[in-house]
C-alpha cells in the first residue's frame, strides 16, 4: 500500500510540473509578442490581406495558387485605360461591332451598346466596373490599344511592370479562358495600384450612374441608361454591404468560382482583401467582411512621418560644415507610406535600415529607402528622395546615418531589404530616438528563460519534500527497493 501511494505522489510530480510548464511558457516572449493571426477557416481556395499603403501582409491562405479570375480582369483594364487616358476622361470611344459581338452572348452582361454608338472614357469605365458589362470592356480596349488582343498585351505588361509573375490576362472582360489566370496576392497589387486613381475607387463605390444615351436607348431619361452596382459589399442595404467600404469588383464563371476583391478604410488604415474560388456568391461577402473586421481590430496602420522623428519640420534646420542646405537638399518621406504592426504596439521599439538601392524606379528623385521592422518583423518602408545636390548619397548619410532603433548608428547600405527576419540590433539595452530606455526581445528572453527554470527548480524540489517527507520511507531503504524491483 505505501508503494503505491509513493507511486501515486511520484506520479503527481510529472503532472504537476507538465500542467506548470504551459503556464510559464504563456509568459515567453514568443507568445507575449506574438502577432495576431486571423484563425478560422476561411472557406476559399485563396485568400489574402494587407495593408494599401505599408503592404504588409496580414493574413494570407495559398497566396501564389493560380486562378482564373473571372471579372476581377476589369480591375486591371481599368487601370490599364487609367494609365493611357492620362486624366482625359471626356474623349469618346466608339463602339466597334467587334466590340459589341466578340464574347457576347445573351448571357453575357452588357449595357446593350451597338456598332457606331460613342460614350466617353468616363460612361464606359462606370459601365465596366458597375453592371460590369462586357462590350464597355471591349470597347475601351479598342480604344487604347486598336484591338482586344493587343490590348490583352497592354494588361499583361503592366503586370509585369507590377512584378506579378503568375498572372496572365487574354481578354479585358475576365471571360473565361485556360490561359488567364491570376493569384490572390497578384490581384491585390492591381487593386492596390488601381487605388492610386482616386477615380477608380469613386466610379467603384457608385451605387448607379447614368450614363449618356445610346442608339438602343435614345431617350436620356430611359432607365435602361442607368447602371447599377452588382458588387453588394458597396451597396447599402444590400444585406452584404461593409462600413468603411472604398472600392471593390466582383467577378464569377463557373471554371473560377465567385472571387471578391475589395478595400476598405477604418481608423486611418486602408486593407485589401481578396477572395477567390468560393462556392457561393454569399460567402466571398461574408468572408471577405470576418477578414476586414478581424484585422481593423488587431492591427493599426501609422504613417512614417509619425513615427520616425528624422521626418519632422527640425528637419529643415539640417547643417554640413556650418552651412544650412535646406535649399539645396529637400529631405522627403511621402504621407501615403505607412506601417502596420499589432494594435497594442509601443511603437518606441519600432527599428529601421537603411539602403540606398534604388527599388522605385519611376521615381527620378529617388536615392533609396528605409525599412521598418517591429520585432523583427517588416512593418513597411518608404523612399528616400533627395534633390538638387550632387554627390546626394554622402550627404544624406550624414544625416540619416542610421540602422537601429531609430537612432544614429552604422550605416547598412548593403542591407537587403526583403531580408524581414534579419537582425536589427545586437544591444541588449539602448535609448531610443526619445531618450528613453529599451530592453530588446533577446535580453527578455534570457530573463523568462531564466525564472522558468528556477520555478520548475522550485516546483520539483517542493513536490519532493512533500512526497520523501510523506512516505515513512528512510530514503536509502527506498532505494534499495527500486533497485531490487528492477532486477
Amino acid at each position: 500500500m505505501k508503494s503505491n501511494r509513493l507511486f501515486i505522489k511520484i506520479l503527481s510530480i510529472f503532472l504537476a510540473i507538465s500542467y506548470a510548464l504551459p503556464i510559464f511558457g504563456a509568459a515567453t516572449p514568443s507568445n507575449i509578442s506574438k502577432w495576431p493571426y486571423y484563425s478560422e477557416a476561411v472557406n476559399a481556395k485563396a485568400a489574402f490581406i494587407m495593408d494599401a499603403n505599408s503592404s504588409k501582409v496580414l493574413y494570407s491562405l495559398n497566396p501564389d495558387q493560380k486562378l482564373y479570375p473571372a471579372s476581377l480582369a476589369k480591375i486591371m483594364t481599368a487601370l490599364v485605360v487609367l494609365d493611357y487616358v492620362n486624366g482625359n476622361y471626356d474623349s469618346l470611344v466608339t463602339f466597334s461591332y467587334n466590340s459589341v459581338t466578340r464574347d457576347i452572348d445573351k448571357n453575357s452582361v452588357t449595357i446593350g451598346a451597338s456598332a457606331g454608338d460613342q460614350l466617353s472614357v468616363k460612361d464606359c469605365l462606370y459601365s465596366l466596373l458597375l453592371p460590369s458589362a462586357n462590350d464597355a470592356a471591349n470597347a475601351l480596349a479598342e480604344y487604347v490599344a486598336g484591338s482586344i488582343n493587343d490590348f490583352a498585351l497592354l494588361m499583361n505588361e503592366k503586370a509585369k511592370n507590377l512584378g506579378l509573375t503568375n498572372t496572365h490576362f487574354v481578354n479585358p472582360s475576365g471571360l473565361h479562358d485556360d490561359n488567364q489566370y491570376t493569384t490572390a496576392s497578384d490581384m491585390a497589387t492591381i487593386l492596390q495600384c488601381a487605388l492610386s486613381y482616386p477615380i477608380f475607387a469613386q466610379i467603384s463605390s457608385s451605387v448607379s450612374y447614368r450614363h449618356a444615351p445610346i442608339r438602343r436607348y435614345k431617350n436620356p431619361d430611359n432607365s435602361n441608361n442607368q447602371v447599377l452596382n452588382t458588387t453588394s459589399i458597396l451597396v447599402p442595404g444590400s444585406g452584404y454591404y461593409y462600413n468603411g467600404i472604398l472600392a471593390g469588383k466582383t467577378g464569377h464563371t463557373t471554371n473560377a468560382g465567385y472571387n471578391l476583391a475589395a478595400a476598405a478604410k477604418k481608423n486611418g488604415m486602408t486593407l485589401i482583401c481578396v477572395v477567390l474560388g468560393c462556392s457561393k456568391d454569399k460567402i466571398r461577402y461574408q468572408e471577405t467582411k470576418s477578414l476586414f473586421d478581424f484585422h481593423f481590430n488587431n492591427y493599426k496602420s501609422l504613417s512614417i512621418k509619425d513615427i520616425d522623428p528624422r521626418f519632422t519640420d527640425s528637419i529643415s534646420t539640417i547643417t554640413i560644415d556650418d552651412v544650412n542646405i535646406i535649399d539645396s537638399l529637400n529631405i522627403t518621406c511621402d504621407e501615403n507610406y505607412h506601417v502596420t504592426l499589432p494594435i497594442s504596439s509601443d511603437i518606441n521599439k519600432i527599428t529601421s535600415k537603411i539602403s540606398f538601392q534604388v527599388d522605385d524606379i519611376y521615381n527620378k528623385y529617388a536615392i533609396g529607402s528605409i525599412s521598418y521592422y517591429f520585432e523583427d518583423n517588416f512593418i513597411g518602408k518608404c523612399t528616400l528622395e533627395g534633390r538638387n545636390i550632387e554627390n546626394i548619397e554622402s550627404i544624406y548619410t550624414s544625416h540619416l546615418n542610421l540602422s537601429s532603433p531609430l537612432s544614429n548608428e552604422e550605416d547598412s547600405s548593403n542591407t537587403n531589404n526583403n531580408d524581414n527576419n534579419s537582425t536589427i540590433t545586437n544591444a541588449l539595452i539602448y535609448r531610443n530616438s526619445n531618450g528613453q530606455l529599451v530592453i530588446s526581445n533577446t535580453l527578455i528572453t534570457a530573463v523568462l528563460v531564466i525564472v522558468l527554470l528556477l520555478a520548475v527548480i522550485g516546483i520539483v524540489f517542493f513536490l519532493y519534500v512533500f512526497v520523501f517527507s510523506n512516505a515513512n520511507v528512510p530514503f536509502n531503504k527506498l532505494k534499495f527497493r527500486f533497485k531490487r524491483r528492477l532486477r
